[in-house]
């Protein structure tokens, strides 16, 4: 194989609850590329994914560290004329109102070129095209489209904020088909769109099925608590079926701006002793949670501010351990889970069909929930093992 020099270019760095970008990453390392990553923040370092430091992927790290002040930034490009001058063109768009393209040219002037530039999110691939015009940055680029980047991201800057990128020479890859026909909607030219699934290391999720407790029902929700995962919908849920099943508890991993709302949602509705607020855990106690479940939930939603998901990573791992998963028809989530055949979709806000498709899976036959868990694992096996995903990717 041909080995290349590989950036990767992110918002934030590092990041637990990115795990399928750190898996592109490390497996670049693994197949031999020589990595190097650009970041515009630096993210929480106290909480660190086992495998920044197993990488020494902190070494590899340039931090843009954009200042949240104008004023700051504008001394800064001040200071740096020369930066300024060459990414502040109208014909950019609207980000270079925000000064970051300049301030990112700062920290870059002696970067060599790469073979490879692959920009996650469609803000962060906008500021690399622009990098990469003004000849800040050198090599083939390729933006990821997750999710947020074409809805909340538009709604907030118009829908001709990406104009330059999608113009510039660059391959844009949709992590869905739900977004791959977005782009298109937006005018992108067809030959620049192709689809990329995020995947998981596989041999990290061995498919451990867990015989069902029809004397109890355990729920597992691991997710950021934010308005698109739905969880107050799997709340609500929780209060139709208190009555119908012995030892419910609905356990939640994550933290997020949403806790204290939830939790007084749990008390108002009185089942407070049911629903279990973990907070962050590491990836092995994580697992644990997973082997000790019965169902995995993810009710996601189109937030109000337009935020919506891509394919989530958390569906991916419950999928390849056995572990059934409910969540909703939305964004790319029927691309990986086909109802009634790899898990149950239901649709969103609607908290009442979500306990009922619990009541409906904990009816089936031994037989046919076995059927459902295996066609999950060979789903994600075909179509979500990052390995050969990453030899795909690292082929542009």
């Amino acid at each position: 194989m041909n080995r290349k020099k590989i950036l990767f270019f992110v918002t934030e760095f590092p990041t637990l609850s990115e795990t399928f970008i750190l898996n592109q990453i490390t497996g670049a390392v693994d197949m031999g590329h020589k990595v190097e990553i650009i970041a515009l923040k630096k993210g929480n370092v106290e909480k660190l994914h086992p495998k920044v430091e197993e990488y020494q992927l902190m070494e590899k790290v340039t931090f843009i560290d954009i200042p949240d002040s104008k004023i700051k930034r504008l001394i800064s490009c001040i200071i740096h004329p020369f930066a300024t001058f060459r990414t502040f063109k109208m014909r950019y768009g609207k980000v270079i109102n925000t000064l970051t393209p300049s301030i990112c040219a700062q920290k870059l002037s002696v970067r060599g070129p790469s073979d490879l530039i692959i920009a996650h999110y469609g803000n962060v691939g906008l500021i690399a095209s622009i990098l990469k015009d003004s000849g800040y940055l050198k090599g083939e680029l390729i933006t990821f489209f997750h999710g947020y980047d074409l809805t909340r991201t538009l709604k907030q800057k118009g829908s001709n904020y990406y104009s330059f990128l999608f113009e510039s020479d660059v391959k844009l890859l949709p992590i869905s088909k739900f977004w791959a026909e977005r782009l298109i909607a937006l005018g992108t030219p067809v030959d620049k769109i192709k689809i990329h699934h995020m995947g998981i290391e596989l041999t990290d999720f061995p498919f451990q099925p867990r015989e069902l407790n029809q004397n109890g029902l355990r729920l597992l929700i691991v997710a950021r608590l934010t308005e698109k995962k739905g969880i107050e919908d799997a709340i609500k849920a929780l209060s139709y079926l208190e009555n119908r099943y012995k030892g419910l508890e609905l356990h939640i991993i994550g933290d997020g701006s949403e806790k204290s709302k939830l939790q007084q949602l749990a008390s108002h509705l009185k089942i407070e002793d049911k629903v279990l607020f973990h907070g962050f855990m590491d990836q092995l106690q994580v697992k644990e949670q997973f082997k000790k479940s019965d169902i995995f939930l993810l009710p996601s939603v189109e937030a109000s501010d337009g935020d919506m998901e891509g394919i989530p990573v958390s569906l991916m791992e419950a999928m390849a351990q056995g572990k059934p998963v409910i969540s909703t028809f939305h964004s790319g989530i029927p691309e990986i889970i086909s109802h009634k055949e790899t898990g149950l979709l239901v649709k969103e806000h609607d908290p009442e069909e979500l306990a009922e498709a619990i009541i409906y899976y904990m009816g089936l036959n031994e037989a046919t929930r076995q059927s459902m868990l295996i066609h999950a694992r060979k789903k994600v096996e075909h179509e979500f093992d990052v390995q050969p995903l990453n030899e795909e990717l690292f082929k542009f």
